[in-house]
């Protein structure tokens, strides 16, 4: 180590995005925190609050000497990344190569105890996952816990995984927190904290900021299309969320959705949540059905003649199923139904018993009711028993046509026990956006919490 023995351990901090203005906030008299960005901008934030910022990937990215890249060196595709397609295929190994030397350095300098990030979702981030797992340093990446106000670290940030079917036995604490929130799940207009409270669809204050940061992102990446352009280089391009909003934003004007009164009672219903795009959902742990238009064209045809298909957009990304490439396909399939946004997820499971969804957070609440529930991709709540696990598209058709009485049901007992297991391995704090998250007490639960999953203080009992 360069600088010595350090006086305290020493935790990695990956700020990126909100994080740039909350870690900094996350110092503790146990551990040297150390703050990494990946964009400017996000450390000029980090500077901002009086912190010191270790390395930048953007600022230090021309002095980079990129590493040598091994064969099938990532966990997942090299296509799973969403922002640097826009780069060949020799920028983009160039680009791989100078992330691995960014963190090896950055590592191998501070031997951190712990590196804190979020789950996997951008390429710099599984290289940092890769780094870090081959020097035995913990990565902490935070989850929220279905009970609310608490929170755990991921033990297999990519996957989302808890590792085992087999939990241990539960405290009587945790069954009893497990019982007031599945309690709560039931209740008709139940809806998760993050999805409350959210602008309507035809705000004009996003619409209007949507159009600057248009403007602003088509000109930088008029600017960073190579490598070897004169402007500086950035990681991120955000060209494409800002033309769908004002795309869905213009639509919503001339496009109609259908309604779930116009399905017959003779029909049965299989729902589709739509996941919003992009995100870690369909690039990381939905990788090989991240194409949505191709899922729902797929999941219709293992659909039977008297089966339809309800496909809901999510309550963040409202407007998503008024873009061209889903309405394409709607005019072709005639047992293909779209919902807005606004319509509660519980009036469809009210009408529908079976759900297919990649890591949808609509599929666990239906495995909590008792409804069928087919899951392709990866998430927390995957292993719960009764929930049916799809590998392949003949898998699926022959899910579909099983007669619901024959398909696996989740049992109540089984989804009490995995809630309460999560409660057992939970904190207290909420370290993702939410009102609270710059309280002092949510602060200081986080940095406890931080402490603890780096191995540097000692686990507390159960939550």
């Amino acid at each position: 180590m360069t600088n010595g023995q350090p006086a305290k351990p020493r935790v990695l901090f990956f700020a990126r995005g909100y994080q740039a203005g909350f870690y900094p906030e996350l110092l503790d008299e146990r551990y040297e925190a150390i703050f990494v960005t990946l964009t400017r901008e996000e450390a000029d934030r980090v500077r901002a609050k009086g912190r010191t910022v270790a390395a930048c990937f953007e600022e230090d990215f021309d002095a980079l000497t990129p590493a040598e890249v091994p064969q099938h060196y990532l966990l997942t595709s090299f296509m799973s990344e969403r922002f640097l397609g826009r780069y060949d295929q020799a920028e983009r190994l160039l680009i791989l190569g100078k992330e691995i030397a960014f963190w090896r350095k950055l590592l191998d300098e501070y031997e951190p105890r712990a590196v804190v990030n979020e789950v996997v979702a951008i390429e710099i981030s599984e290289v940092l996952y890769i780094e870090a797992r081959a020097r035995d340093i913990r990565y902490l990446a935070p989850f929220f816990c279905p009970v609310e106000g608490l929170f755990y670290w991921l033990p297999d940030p990519i996957t989302m995984s808890l590792g085992s079917t087999q939990l241990p036995e539960p405290s009587e604490a945790a069954l009893k927190l497990a019982d007031e929130y599945l309690a709560e799940l039931r209740r008709p207009n139940y809806k998760p904290y993050y999805v409350r409270n959210l602008a309507s669809r035809r705000a004009l204050k996003p619409v209007a900021k949507g159009l600057a940061k248009l403007a602003l992102w088509k000109w930088r990446d008029s600017r960073t299309r190579r490598l070897d352009a004169r402007a500086p280089f950035r990681y991120e391009s955000y060209s494409e969320e800002y033309s769908k909003r004002l795309e869905v934003f213009a639509a919503s004007f001339r496009v109609q959705y259908d309604s779930l009164d116009e399905i017959p009672d003779s029909r049965e219903i299989v729902l589709y949540p739509l996941h919003q795009e992009p995100e870690t959902s369909l690039l990381y742990l939905s990788e090989f059905f991240s194409n949505q238009v191709a899922t729902i064209e797929n999941i219709l045809r293992c659909l039977g003649p008297h089966q339809t298909l309800v496909v809901k957009e999510h309550p963040v990304d409202k407007g998503a199923l008024l873009r061209s490439k889903f309405r394409e396909i709607r005019g072709r399939y005639s047992n293909l139904v779209y919902l807005p946004a606004e319509i509660h997820a519980r009036e469809i499971l009210a009408r529908c018993e079976r759900v297919v969804t990649l890591t949808s957070s609509v599929g666990w609440e239906a495995a909590c009711l008792g409804k069928s529930v087919c899951v392709m991709g990866e998430g927390f709540w995957y292993t719960v028993p009764g929930v049916t696990r799809v590998s392949s598209w003949k898998d699926l058709r022959t899910a579909m046509r099983t007669p619901l009485e024959r398909m696996e049901r989740t049992d109540p007992e089984d989804a009490r026990r995995f809630v309460a297991n999560l409660v057992d391995m939970s904190h207290p704090g909420r370290p993702l956006p939410n009102p609270q998250l710059y309280s002092p007490e949510n602060i200081a639960q986080v940095a406890d919490a931080v402490a603890i999953g780096a191995g540097i203080a000692p686990a507390k009992a159960s939550a």
